[in-house]
């Protein structure tokens, strides 16, 4: 009897023991892969920290392209800026790797755990099931003392609640994997996103190396050519200026006068390009590079790679598609209601005609901006100028984003 008694009581404490060995294998693995995301959690907070000084210092210089030398100097700042953004994307996709190791590991380790409960569970049960086809009274009557037989009915109890704790541990730890299935999800839609940014950066860093060739071989190193182009490109911000105001107002009398007159209101605007690399440059921000040749900067800036799809922000009407054909400013105006209207810069494609009305989302053309390229006009790197017009007068688009 006091066999049967030990026996039972070592196998409880063996299933006792069957629910803690698989933690204990997987957990080297996973200090691991945290030991590494740590490290790489590190070095992205470094990178961040390199990229928020070089804007201090970039921000504390006069950021004018007066001449040859300060042109190619604020693309030089440009692709210098770009190499850090693409070595943060880089550790951003290392560090989103190992969370997605890390996070895989874990629900590995939670399926083996149920797996476990599982088998510990069906042994609880059919112990009990054993126990419970025995009556109180058949057992009292296999032992010589009544301790022995109060032992057994304890170690019954034992399994009862055993069974309960492992079931509910079984749902806990479903839970668990249910929601580390989801971050795993999320971190790899995170991953896709980034790579796409890792691409978008490359392409960008490939435009602004060939800017700076493109500025070197138009000027031939002549600091005379570079005025005059600066002088050209003046000339032509300044007619694209006044053929944007006169022709906001001359195409919404004539579409008055057809009686198309109602044009959709705005309400918010969606962004026209993903602004993934922030804002280069504010309306009417401080450091606008051409400010003293054309003044205040009437839009902002949003960096992005030559080629990028431009979508119509609202409703609205297709007023203008001016392509400079060559390095001059292409832009497209766009007519919305409430006398608002957009603006679209340094554009190097388009993908609508005057006269079109477009719905919100609609490809309007691709962004350009690399100097001296197609549509760029004044430009020190890539992007699109966004602007909004009310009453045919800029204002700051944030107030419509």
């Amino acid at each position: 009897m006091m066999f049967k008694k030990l026996f039972s009581f070592i196998w409880i404490s063996a299933l006792l023991t069957a629910l803690v060995w698989p933690w204990q294998l997987a957990a080297s693995s996973i200090d691991v892969l945290r030991e590494q995301l740590e490290a790489s959690r590190s070095s992205l907070q470094d990178t961040e920290a390199k990229i928020s000084k070089f804007r201090d210092e970039v921000t504390s210089k006069q950021r004018e392209a007066r001449t040859l030398e300060q042109q190619i100097g604020l693309i030089d700042e440009n692709i210098a800026e770009v190499e850090l953004q693409l070595e943060q994307t880089l550790l951003e996709v290392e560090t989103t790797g190992l969370e997605i190791d890390a996070v895989a590991e874990d629900i590995n380790v939670r399926e083996q755990e149920i797996s476990e409960q599982k088998i510990v569970l069906a042994n609880y049960i059919r112990s009990i099931h054993e126990l419970d086809q025995q009556s109180s009274v058949t057992i009292f009557l296999k032992y010589r003392t009544f301790s022995e037989a109060a032992q057994e009915v304890s170690a019954f109890e034992e399994l009862q609640n055993r069974g309960q704790e492992s079931l509910d541990s079984i749902q806990e730890l479903r839970d668990e994997l249910t929601a580390k299935q989801s971050e795993l999800e999320k971190f790899k839609t995170t991953l896709q996103a980034l790579h796409d940014k890792q691409e978008q950066e490359q392409n960008r860093l490939a435009s602004q190396r060939s800017s700076k060739q493109r500025i070197l071989g138009l000027t031939s190193a002549q600091e005379s050519k570079f005025q005059d182009l600066l002088q050209k490109a003046k000339a032509a911000h300044q007619q694209a200026q006044a053929d944007i105001r006169r022709l906001d107002t001359l195409i919404r009398e004539q579409l008055k006068n057809q009686g198309l007159g109602n044009l959709p209101s705005v309400g918010v605007f969606d962004w026209p390009i993903n602004p993934i690399f922030g804002i280069s440059c504010e309306f009417h921000c401080s450091g606008y590079p051409y400010a003293y040749l054309i003044g205040p900067h009437s839009g902002i800036d949003i960096p992005a790679a030559v080629g990028t799809a431009i979508r119509a922000p609202a409703d609205g009407y297709i007023a203008r598609t001016h392509d400079a054909g060559g390095p001059g400013y292409s832009y497209i105006l766009l007519l919305h209601g409430d006398e608002i209207s957009t603006v679209y810069g340094h554009v190097s494609g388009f993908a609508v005609s005057e006269g079109q009305t477009v719905t919100r989302g609609t490809v309007l053309g691709y962004t350009g901006g690399a100097p001296g390229s197609n549509g760029a006009g004044l430009s020190t790197g890539g992007h699109l100028h966004f602007e909004v017009r009310q009453n045919n007068a800029p204002i700051n688009p944030r107030q419509y984003l």
